[in-house]
């Protein structure tokens, strides 16, 4: 009698645990991953995550968004470290909880957010800096979308993986491994045209790029002249043109800001009138 009782006690011991448990599930159910993972967790060491931060050039001022977040490390370090506000992307819900009691324990929840979805549908307009511990597929994917929706200027920099074809600023080399530095290039693909004040001839400067190295030639005071030390960081172009043939007029240099379909800036005379400044502004009338 007293075994039977004992039996029955434990039975129902049991289900309540298992009442409670299920009570429990139904309360606060773990999402499933929002597609397939194509990169695989693999955290970046938090002394890379400072190199990272500071070869992006961190302050206060930036939005960053960390693709492929994981724990949020990135994201919470910048704003912990640097003042930045920040947004990780991850499809993996297990990581994003993570990310998220990160935040709270660093007391940054006000500068940060975490956003669980596919990072090619993230919108990135406002960002200033991108961090990247992707896989070599994934970066190429990804390239495209940077330089159509990043602003010039915007820092990308990625742990171990470059972008192909497309050069980096900078690299490091550190702790094993490699990092990379990309600014995003203003778009100057065309033919842009200007009238040098006390001048009756119109400029047209023609201009062709591949990411931020840039190539071309200028026609001016009626005659062809060729491009060099041409530079392109972020929206800031710089570049020499120089007369083809000897005895023609010296070399102008010319240092803009462009501003979508314009360029604003000065262009300096060196010859006859060496030092001589004016400004320079030009539109772009055709791509």
């Amino acid at each position: 009698m007293r075994l039977h009782t004992l039996r029955l006690m434990l039975l129902l011991c049991l289900i309540a645990a298992m009442s409670v448990a299920c009570t429990d599930a139904q309360r606060t159910p773990m999402p499933a991953p929002q597609g397939d993972l194509d990169v695989p967790y693999v955290p970046t060491p938090q002394e890379l995550v400072l190199e990272m931060l500071q070869l992006a050039k961190v302050t206060r001022d930036d939005v960053l968004y960390d693709l492929g977040c994981g724990d949020g490390r990135i994201v919470v370090t910048a704003a912990q470290k640097f003042g930045a506000r920040g947004t990780g992307v991850d499809l993996d819900p297990q990581r994003i909880l993570e990310a998220e009691d990160n935040a709270r324990q660093a007391g940054v929840t006000k500068r940060v957010r975490f956003l669980l979805q596919d990072l090619f549908k993230t919108d990135l307009r406002d960002a200033t800096v991108v961090t990247l511990y992707l896989v070599p597929q994934v970066n190429l994917q990804l390239r495209p979308t940077l330089l159509r929706d990043l602003k010039p200027g915007t820092r990308v920099v990625s742990h171990a993986f470059s972008m192909g074809d497309w050069e980096p600023e900078r690299t490091i080399e550190t702790g094993g491994t490699t990092l990379y530095l990309w600014i995003i290039p203003a778009q100057v693909t065309g033919t842009w045209t200007w009238t040098p004040p006390g001048v009756t001839e119109v400029y047209t400067l023609q201009l062709a790029q591949q990411f931020q190295r840039v190539h071309g030639t200028l026609r001016a005071n009626g005659m062809d002249m060729s491009l060099t030390d041409v530079a392109l960081v972020g929206d800031h172009l710089r570049f020499t043109a120089l007369p083809r043939e000897q005895g023609q007029p010296g070399r102008l240099q010319f240092d803009g800001r462009v501003q979508g379909d314009a360029i604003v800036g000065h262009v300096t005379t060196h010859g006859a009138t060496a030092g001589a400044q004016q400004s320079w502004v030009a539109q772009r009338t055709s791509m």
